[in-house]
């Protein structure tokens, strides 16, 4: 439960941006969810809140701003669909040769499947 506090400072910078979804019950999933370490995927909030994932993109940015999470860059093989497991703090952290953790395949062109995720701070 202690948890929950961290992101309800989110709320009402939530509904500043006037977002057509409801504030309140995100940051309660926020916070009675996540832990400080723990990544969360925008996809998440876009499957239960039923809001667009460029909508679940921009309630995380603002989680960014208000520093309780971070962006990190997770790999996905197009191969067997699963994420290879490493995290990156930017594009050129990404090095050009990536196997993966499931199938042991290599990904080709790594930072083509770079996707965003946040980790909780």
């Amino acid at each position: 439960m202690m948890q929950s506090s961290i992101f309800v400072k989110v709320a009402p910078l939530l509904k500043e941006k006037k977002f057509n979804i409801d504030c309140d019950a995100i940051v309660d999933f926020l916070g009675n969810h996540y832990q400080t370490g723990q990544l969360i995927y925008p996809d998440v909030l876009h499957r239960n809140f039923k809001i667009s994932i460029v909508e679940a993109y921009d309630v995380m940015e603002v989680c960014v701003d208000a520093g309780l999470v971070e962006q990190c860059l997770e790999i996905y093989c197009p191969r067997c669909q699963k994420f290879t497991g490493n995290l990156y703090r930017s594009l050129f952290d990404i090095p050009e040769e990536i196997n993966c953790v499931h199938c042991d395949n290599e990904v080709e062109e790594p930072k083509e499947h770079a996707v965003i995720i946040y980790k909780v701070l």
